[in-house]
């Protein structure tokens, strides 16, 4: 691994602090028009959701498996659309894109036939696959395959990223696009800051967002009138209308205004806070060149042929030795501990962690009981490598006189395909490059 500081300063903010590999960068620009970035789910089966796919069983059940495409929408808006038309609960494995064409196995819990499937829902198709005992649930996938095109690249041949590990980063849309601040408002959730959490969540424009969503921010930061600005807040912006009502209706406490919002959307931002928190450790840890070095207490994961981790198995002074080849080979990558209320390991990731934690000002008792909830962590490989990856260049059909990239790879859930983009791209503003 050649390590390479990124020289975007939105990275650098959230803990992506550095290239993999020693590349010239493309350069260019991603999601054009969204076809330029189709993400195709790859079922426990290995079965790749996409356009031919026509039939998936899992025997006699209550369940209905449909393969669900979406273009250019958010999955949860489109998820209970189709349930409430449908009347029915309705589950999903994964969350894609949304300024993409993306294809993924959804369960309906009722018979239906394709007769029954909803139309007309804008940016939504959906085809009956075939029957199950079992909803799909959450991680219930092995992975995704990516079809991208980078447009307006740099003269020259795109690197070759085949046979490299890649930082396992959480990618830049894990912390938003246009606002990359949900890390932010989860650290004030962290340190029980609810107000300064409300005031960030609502009040805090940022230069990427829309023109109106930006103005109307900034109203309501210079003179917190909820009042006025429940008026003037974009319809789009549902949940921070939502809040606000809650706010001026109920005359509620901070804490208790947030607990009104949906519980998937309060723990997107604990999350993306301990996400923050890994991308600093693994960076840190990559720093020390220790990515791929193992100690007692590290965790390591043999992978399948997909790239996917299997059982973690704990580092000892019996398996050390054997667990250290498996590394070097290829054949394992080590693991580590996205931070939360469980014991992190006192080994260089917990050194890692602690330094981190206390320069935050937090503990890990903190990621216990907020608003209802808590946040256990869990284990993340450190190391990703793209699975057959290919690519062309040819001239861009959008973009006279310049030249287009399409990139085809897989990678394991909860992986990041901006990860893999951005040691191609090496892009400085990875928002105006459509990230």
């Amino acid at each position: 691994m050649h390590l390479e500081r990124t020289k975007s300063v939105l990275e650098e903010s959230l803990g992506m602090e550095y290239y993999s590999c020693h590349f010239e960068g493309s350069g260019g620009r991603l999601r054009q028009v969204p076809e330029d970035f189709v993400v195709e789910e790859i079922t426990p089966e290995g079965v790749i959701m996409g356009e031919e796919t026509r039939s998936l069983d899992r025997g006699e059940g209550a369940y209905t498996l449909a393969l669900l495409k979406k273009k250019s929408r958010d999955l949860i808006p489109a998820i209970n659309a189709i349930a409430k038309r449908l009347r029915a609960s309705v589950s999903f494995a994964g969350i894609k894109d949304r300024r993409a064409v993306t294809y993924q196995l959804i369960s309906v819990h009722a018979p239906a036939q394709q007769k029954d499937m909803p139309q007309g829902i804008e940016g939504i198709s959906l085809r009956v696959l075939g029957r199950s005992k079992y909803p799909v649930e959450p991680g219930d996938l092995k992975g995704n395959r990516f079809t991208i095109t980078i447009r307006s690249i740099q003269d020259g041949p795109l690197p070759q990223i085949s046979d490299c590990w890649l930082l396992n980063y959480f990618g830049h849309q894990r912390f938003g696009t246009a606002r990359p601040n949900t890390h932010k408002i989860g650290r004030l959730l962290i340190k029980r800051d609810y107000e300064g959490a409300v005031r960030e969540f609502l009040a805090e424009p940022y230069p990427t967002e829309p023109a109106a969503s930006r103005a109307a921010r900034e109203s309501l930061k210079s003179g917190w009138d909820l009042l006025k600005s429940i008026r003037e807040f974009p319809p789009g912006l549902a949940y921070e209308r939502h809040l606000m009502a809650r706010l001026i209706r109920g005359q509620l406490s901070y804490e208790m205004a947030l607990k009104a919002l949906p519980a998937t959307i309060l723990r997107l931002f604990i999350d993306s806070y301990q996400s923050y928190l890994f991308n600093r450790a693994l960076s840190l840890r990559a720093e020390e060149a220790i990515s791929r070095r193992i100690g007692i207490g590290d965790y390591v994961s043999p992978m399948d042929l997909w790239g996917s981790p299997s059982r973690p198995i704990r580092c000892d002074s019996s398996n050390e030795e054997r667990l250290r080849r498996m590394v070097s080979s290829g054949k394992a990558v080590v693991m580590m501990r996205v931070v939360g209320s469980r014991g992190v390991a006192t080994t260089v990731e917990g050194d890692a962690y602690l330094s981190i934690m206390e320069e935050e000002g937090i503990s890990q008792s903190d990621f216990r009981s907020i608003l209802g909830m808590s946040f256990e962590g869990t284990l993340r490989p450190t190391l990703v490598r793209p699975i057959d990856f290919s690519s062309s260049i040819m001239e861009d059909d959008l973009n006279h006189g310049m030249r287009k990239a399409a990139v085809k790879f897989s990678l394991p859930k909860a992986c990041y395909a901006t990860v893999v983009l951005r040691e191609l791209m090496r892009p400085e503003d990875p928002l105006s490059a459509g990230y």
